[in-house]
Formats: structure tokens, C-alpha cells, sequence
């Protein structure tokens, strides 16, 4: 498949994206797990998982309010280690020894579109 400025949108993603992921990723609820795609498309960009991924990745060390835990692997597998499991196992959310998301479905929580 190759970029489409009309389907795609534009591929520069401006100013205050961040900010934006971090607001949708805090509308996650506790117990609950979403996707770095379902972030992406809340915002209006559903090809962006990888930067939300990156957004994430630039939040200011462990002390943070926005809950990063709970954003997943579309296959729901825990992509950031045993800290991350830990987290969520805190939150009642059951985490195998494989870094799998136990009742993925079940669990899973997408945020409404166009945030």
C-alpha cells in the first residue's frame, strides 16, 4: 500500500501531538487496556501507532500521571517488560508469564474517535 495524502492525512504530525496522546492515553480506564492504534485513531491518525509509541516513550521517568501502562500491543502483548506487567497486574489486570494480556478482548478499551 503506498501513502495517500487523502486517505492518510498529512505526514508531518505538528505541534503538540504529545500532548494530545497523553490526553487520550488518560481517559484509559483502571483495569482496562488499549492499543498504541487505538490511540492513533482516536486522534485521527491510524497509521500514527508508532509515534504514539514514541510519545510515550518521551514521558518524563516513572512519576508520571499519564497511565502508559495500559496501552499494549494490538496483539495485547506487554511491550515495555515486567515493569509494565506489574503495573497492570496492580490495576487487576491479568498478565501472563508470556507478556500476554489475559482476555485481551474482554479488557480492551478503545477511545472514541476524533478527541
Amino acid at each position: 500500500m503506498t501513502y495517500d495524502p487523502d486517505r492518510d492525512g498529512p505526514r508531518v504530525l505538528g505541534p503538540g501531538f504529545n500532548d494530545r496522546v497523553f490526553a487520550v492515553v488518560r481517559t484509559v480506564p483502571r483495569g482496562r487496556v488499549t492499543t498504541f492504534g487505538d490511540v492513533a485513531g482516536a486522534l485521527g491518525w491510524a497509521r500514527a501507532a508508532r509515534q504514539v509509541g514514541r510519545a510515550l516513550a518521551a514521558l518524563p521517568g516513572q512519576d508520571t500521571e499519564v497511565p502508559w501502562q495500559r496501552v499494549v500491543l494490538a496483539s495485547g502483548k506487554v511491550p515495555c517488560g515486567p515493569r509494565q506487567a506489574s503495573l497492570l497486574r496492580a490495576e487487576g489486570v491479568d498478565v501472563g508469564a508470556s507478556g500476554l494480556v489475559a482476555e485481551f478482548d474482554r479488557r480492551r478499551w478503545k477511545p472514541r474517535v476524533g478527541r
